[in-house]
């Protein structure tokens, strides 16, 4: 009784039970008191919960632990906020951002699942669709960014966490545009492993693509393969790339792993792209910004251990070398005459100098005239002339299909200049040996070839080359031409 005998007026069984758990937990405060913070709550939130949500909320502002609320409690008509969640609410409303969609699984068991992470200005959470719910999300063709108003979900607690749980009975749609943070902010805010990044320059190679952008840290490439399901992406695209892997390495790489998705965003403008495909002789200037290296093919020396090869490009006063680990590569440039001009695409810069993404395209330019002959190594250019080998070293390496990767740097001097004369041409390589490419073979099969290479390099120490070729201006030698003479 209040107010002289007046009766108070009783609340629901729902809220009479939320209050009588408050109070046997919390002895240091009254009824009317939590009564009034019940008020507060529904006026602060400006009439968009109903007074058994806030009761509800309320013990959880105090740290009253509650048992789950069964279906006793249904909040039927509040519009919450992400940080006023807690497990047992259903029917909620939820108006959020889209921060994270991984792809949809299907589970053994045959029910279908669709993890997301929704954030507001309060805070993010997790969320579940099952099955038809699922079937909804995917039918929206729903991106990180898009907000989305979420009508008779519920919420429960897994692994210590709270989720949102849609499922049978749900409603999603997806607005055209919220109120709300933007994407990037709240990529940061939840944790989301993410980069948005936008497209300035894309390398098609064999099985995927790569593709070079600005993102807010600087630079980077991304990695994608082909049969990620990927979407293709071109020149302006603004795109968001979920749950990549970094590879080492200073400058911000990226390769997709199982989880990974690409979503296209937007467009806009890129004029003036800052990356590049440079000459040899500048190719220590840009740096990051370097996706290919224009020169006239020196050699692929392959590794003596582990697969791929250092290709030497070179240009009027400069030389580079490009590493690859792709072993199908050295060997289609074993067939390239040296001082072609050619472009490698798809390069990227590490702490030990330049090298060849997975995916890569090479551009065969073709053949360049020289202007004039050099006489000697010392005047540089194109140069005809005789030298003496001082030093001779063969680099090789077996293949599991038993072809041979075989490459040669050979130490010149002419009396006026020295020089380096690097090869892995087949005619090169069977005037420097003697042997034909099938005898080599046959040697390598038999497991004779390391010490008849070996033989050569002692045997050529001294000898007269008959050679032209274009030499750099560090002096490493492309030759196109060689004789023992």
């Amino acid at each position: 009784m209040r107010d002289g005998g007046i009766p108070a007026k009783r609340s629901s069984p729902a809220i009479e039970g939320i209050i009588e758990r408050i109070l046997s937990s919390r002895r240091d405060l009254t009824r009317e008191r939590v009564e009034a913070l019940i008020k507060e709550r529904v006026a602060e939130l400006e009439g968009l919960i109903d007074e058994e949500t806030a009761a509800l909320l309320v013990a959880k502002e105090l740290g009253v632990p509650l048992p789950p609320l069964g279906g006793a409690f249904e909040n039927k008509t509040a519009r919450l906020f992400v940080r006023d969640l807690v497990a047992g609410l259903k029917r909620i409303k939820l108006v959020a951002r889209l921060v994270r969609l991984p792809p949809p699984l299907q589970l053994s068991s045959g029910r279908k699942l669709q993890r997301m992470v929704l954030a507001d200005e309060s805070g993010c959470v997790d969320a579940v669709a099952w099955d038809s719910a699922a079937d909804i999300v995917e039918s929206l063709s729903l991106k990180p960014g898009d907000c989305i108003y979420v009508k008779n979900a519920s919420v429960s607690e897994y692994k210590g966490r709270l989720e949102v749980v849609l499922s049978e009975g749900v409603e999603v749609e997806k607005l055209g545009s919220c109120e709300l943070p933007e994407l990037e902010g709240l990529l940061t805010r939840c944790g989301v492993n993410a980069i948005a990044m936008t497209v300035h320059e894309v390398v098609e190679g064999k099985g995927g693509y790569c593709a070079y952008g600005m993102t807010k840290d600087g630079p980077a490439c991304v990695l994608i393969q082909a049969q990620s399901g990927a979407p293709s992406v071109k020149r302006g695209d603004v795109v968001l790339v979920q749950d990549p892997r970094r590879l080492p390495g200073g400058f911000q790489r990226y390769r997709l792993t199982r989880m990974s998705r690409v979503f296209t965003l937007g467009s806009q403008p890129v004029d003036e792209s800052p990356f590049r495909v440079v000459s040899v002789d500048d190719a220590g200037k840009l740096g990051w910004y370097t996706v290919g290296v224009r020169g006239r093919f020196a050699a692929a020396l392959p590794f003596k251990r582990g697969a791929g090869a250092a290709i030497t490009v070179i240009g009027s006063s400069a030389s580079a070398n490009v590493l690859t680990f792709d072993d199908s590569l050295t060997a289609e440039l074993s067939a390239l005459k040296p001082g072609t001009v050619i472009e490698l695409l798809g390069v990227y810069s590490s702490e030990r100098g330049l090298r060849l993404n997975p995916y890569y395209s090479v551009r065969k330019l073709g053949w360049e005239n020289p202007a004039k002959v050099s006489e000697t190594l010392a005047e540089g250019g194109y140069v005809s002339c005789r030298a003496t080998v001082l030093s001779l070293s063969f680099r090789l390496r077996l293949l599991a299909s038993g072809e041979l990767l075989l490459g040669a740097a050979v130490n010149l001097d002419d009396g006026t200049a020295r020089a380096r004369l690097l090869t892995s041409y087949g005619p090169h390589l069977e005037e420097l040996t003697g042997s034909s490419w099938d005898e080599m073979r046959e040697y390598a099969s038999s497991g004779v070839l390391p010490h008849i290479l070996s033989y050569c390099e002692e045997y050529l120490k001294g000898a007269e080359l008959e050679l032209e070729g274009w030499l750099s201006g560090d002096g490493v030698l492309a030759a196109t031409k060689l004789r023992v003479s």
